[in-house]
């Protein structure tokens, strides 16, 4: 039987078809880097603190990315970086176990180098892959080599002389092409690696700490790595405030996370799945994305994030669900594996485990948690409407347009009376089921902290309102007739002001408020106005 061949198409599903967003091949390279460093402090190699450096250089379109950690011995280099799928890390233990990550590069540039030497070494090795030549192969219908030599092609490798002392692993991407320009933004660079990386969380996030306890008390690594772009160490973005637009489009605070909760994943015979953290608040509404950089709740392994902001949306009972929370589930079965694009997990029985696990979390808990404090919210709220509705009735005293708008009124906080009362028992269930959930009794408290600032800043009474009098019998409201706007216009005939009060009345029910009380109180000001000029 002869040998089977690999097609080149192979390789281009290995570049070029690999991944959706270019800035992905940052994850790949950190994450070989970061495998070097757990080899390195595991076998304590080095005295040294370990790092991963990255440097753009926007004008010269260049990427260069180091690591201080290992490097690769001269008689490995071929079987280490030149092999595809060879990988001899182990699955379960190393982040990366393929052996395919490092060719993504060979997609975004003219030529990927490779430059590294192992301590006590005297050369360094450079080892260049030329993309623009693969580039042309692969394009080229007339070039049937197998996959394997069409890399013999492209890659050269050379020696200089290097201090024994030293060891290192270097990426340079050269001439990146001008469809991925994203990969020399380094603002956006930056917080793609803060967002998918394992790198340390930010001190801005108080509650990190908890997280640090957990991981210590279990016995897991943190898996957090010292990541430089272009010297700017670069943190995760969680921070304990969340933000909105206003209406002139600035941003500004609108809720706060007070706490996290970290919650674990079981299968049936107690294995470990996953664990998790996940932020409390108010849980206001949906938290605004991209504004808020970290919404939702993110899977990771190893650190490292899987997928994106989406990712875990179908395992909740509505689509909306994932963007009321901040937090990661960190997968942790070694038989959770993520696919090649690392976008999810091969399907397995443990990742059938994974997701009913968590689908019945975030069925039960997360759901419910938001939902009742959108019905705490909403029963508070209907005390401020009272509140506004009886303020509104206080300042029309005197300057009613009409008996139909002061009966409407009247009308109005009645209902609003009745629905604060249903409102009242609302949340006297709630606090009783508080009283069982401590989850939840932090949101609630925080909810009523909320409204009693929001009755304060709105100088209305904490208390709620009593009801309103009752509307005057109309055969009474004829004989004595005040409180009304056009009592003012003594000067006109009773006849007249009948008149000028259903005017009133129809501009108020055709207009909307602010411009039917505008339009009023101008016509109000000249039949006063010619009150006192024929006085004159």
């Amino acid at each position: 039987m002869s040998e089977i061949k690999i097609g080149k198409n192979a390789i281009e599903n290995l570049t070029r078809g690999m991944y959706e967003d270019s800035k992905i091949i940052y994850r790949e390279y950190i994450q070989n880097a970061a495998d070097q460093i757990d080899y390195a402090i595991k076998h304590s190699l080095f005295e040294e603190d370990m790092f991963i450096d990255i440097k753009i250089n926007k004008n010269g379109r260049n990427i260069v990315i180091k690591d201080n950690a290992t490097g690769v011995r001269r008689d490995m280099i071929e079987s280490t970086l030149a092999y595809v799928a060879d990988s001899d890390k182990i699955k379960g233990e190393a982040k990366g176990f393929r052996g395919i990550g490092r060719l993504g590069g060979l997609a975004y540039c003219e030529k990927l180098r490779f430059i590294t030497t192992a301590k006590g070494e005297n050369q360094k090795t450079i080892m260049t892959w030329d993309a623009k030549v693969l580039s042309k192969m692969l394009d080229d219908e007339t070039v049937k080599d197998a996959a394997g030599m069409l890399l013999q092609k492209i890659i050269t490798y050379e020696n200089e002389e290097c201090p024994t002392d030293d060891h290192y692993f270097i990426v340079e991407m050269l001439g990146i092409t001008n469809e991925n320009v994203d990969l020399l933004d380094s603002e956006k660079v930056r917080e793609y690696i803060a967002l998918n990386a394992p790198v340390t969380y930010d001190s801005k996030f108080y509650y990190k700490q908890r997280i640090y306890e957990y991981l210590q008390e279990k016995a897991f690594p943190k898996n957090e790595y010292k990541v430089f772009v272009d010297g700017e160490d670069i943190l995760k973005l969680y921070t304990t405030t969340l933000f909105e637009r206003n209406p002139a489009g600035q941003r500004r605070k609108y809720d706060d996370v007070y706490n996290i909760r970290i919650q674990e994943f079981h299968n049936d015979n107690g294995e470990l799945l996953a664990w998790m953290w996940y932020g409390i608040s108010r849980f206001e509404k949906q938290i605004p994305y991209p504004l808020n950089e970290t919404a939702g709740i993110r899977l990771r392994q190893s650190n490292i994030q899987i997928g994106n902001e989406r990712t875990l949306i179908p395992l909740f009972k509505e689509a909306r669900g994932n963007l009321y929370f901040i937090g990661e589930v960190h997968a942790i079965h070694k038989d959770l594996t993520p696919n090649a694009r690392r976008d999810y997990f091969n399907e397995n029985n443990v990742r059938n485990d994974f997701e009913a696990q968590l689908k019945y979390f975030f069925y039960s808990t997360l759901h419910s948690l938001y939902i009742d404090a959108n019905r705490a919210k909403n029963a508070y709220k209907k005390e401020i409407a009272l509140h506004t509705k009886e303020d509104e009735y206080s300042k029309k005293k005197g300057r009613f347009v009409s008996d139909r708008e002061k009966q409407k009124i009247e009308q109005e906080i009645e209902v609003a009376i009745t629905e604060v009362e249903k409102a009242k028992k609302d949340i006297a269930r709630l606090k009783v089921k508080a009283e069982s959930d401590d989850v939840f009794s932090v949101v609630l408290m925080h909810i009523e902290d909320n409204h009693k600032k929001t009755l304060k800043n709105a100088g209305f009474s904490k208390s709620t309102p009593k009801p309103s009098t009752p509307p005057v019998p109309e055969e009474q409201l004829q004989k004595k007739k005040k409180g009304y706007l056009v009592e003012e216009l003594s000067n006109l005939p009773d006849k007249q002001r009948k008149l000028v009060s259903r005017i009133y009345d129809i501009i108020a029910l055709n207009l909307p408020p602010e411009q039917s009380e505008e339009l009023i109180n101008k016509i109000q000001e000249e039949l006063k106005n010619a009150k006192k000029n024929s006085a004159n």
